[in-house]
């Protein structure tokens, strides 16, 4: 199992995380509609009754919350692939969200379409 800490803010529903050295960035940040659609991204990994409780009281005090979850390898090796190709960090991809063009195309993509 690996640790990994999930950031989540309400601004923008973004959800990003950090890998299991504290400081690296896994993946792009992930864009949402609704709280929701976070919700279910927290249950994939695997939250606990009481961290849930946590991130609902955080959401509504300062808008941010953050959790520790343990990941399968599988599941760390799914985020790290879903990062490959994407450059963008979450300032970009709300600034693409605003414009209607979120989520993007895969670096690779636009590539093969060249």
């Amino acid at each position: 199992m690996h640790r990994v800490l999930v950031n989540v803010s309400s601004s923008d529903w973004a959800v990003h995380f950090i890998a299991p050295d504290g400081k690296t960035r896994i993946g792009p940040w992930l864009l949402h509609d609704t709280h929701d659609e976070v919700l279910k991204i927290l249950d994939w990994c695997g939250i606990t009754d009481e961290e849930l409780a946590e991130h609902h009281s955080a959401i509504r005090r300062w808008g941010f919350s953050s959790a520790v979850v343990m990941l399968t390898a599988a599941k760390l090796a799914a985020l790290i692939e879903r990062g490959r190709g994407w450059p963008w960090n979450g300032y970009e991809l709300r600034l693409m969200k605003e414009a209607g063009k979120y989520p993007p195309q895969r670096l690779s993509e636009k590539l093969r379409n060249l």
